[in-house]
């Protein structure tokens, strides 16, 4: 938690440095914490979904909601890293891992296939065609330019050989 003070940002630090919560900054401001917890809710909802139905990014939308809980909630985000179903991803992620081959794959198919039928067959304005591209574009770029798991732990595991 180096860098941080109770006087920055209002943000505190927690007594779970150490303990793999390296990363909680809860804030100070109520209004702000009562915001933030909203938003970790909606997209905790939208990471859930994502992981039953092939068109929202599941991974991507459960980060954003472990990030709005480690300004929030200290209960939530360590339900989210100990969760039996995603955690594990977000522990990995967090350790600088990436993403696994699999999630990537299903995430940029997702993209693809949802910002190409989207396009083509129900968005009329051409402006807003080229918006919608260019934001699967990005979201594209973004999953691609993670680390993928399998290939980070191999080259972990190969600088650690002997």
């Amino acid at each position: 938690m180096s860098g941080w003070s109770a006087g920055d940002a209002g943000i505190v630090p927690t007594m779970t440095e150490g303990t793999g919560h390296d990363d909680l900054k809860l804030t100070t401001s109520r209004p702000l914490r009562a915001l933030y917890a909203a938003l970790g809710f909606v997209f905790l909802g939208l990471g859930i979904a994502g992981t039953v139905t092939p068109v929202l990014p599941g991974t991507v939308n459960l980060l954003v909601a472990l990030f709005f809980f480690s300004r929030s909630s200290e209960r939530m985000h360590r339900w989210m890293l100990t969760n039996r179903w995603f955690g594990h991803t977000l522990r990995d992620y967090r350790a600088g891992l990436g993403m696994p081959r699999r999630i990537k794959v299903i995430a940029v198919v997702s993209i693809v296939a949802a910002v190409g039928v989207s396009a083509g067959f129900f968005i009329d304005p051409v402006w807003l065609r080229v918006v919608l591209v260019a934001v699967g574009a990005y979201g594209v770029w973004f999953v691609l330019t993670r680390p993928t798991r399998e290939l980070e732990l191999a080259r972990r595991t190969a600088s650690v050989a002997p």
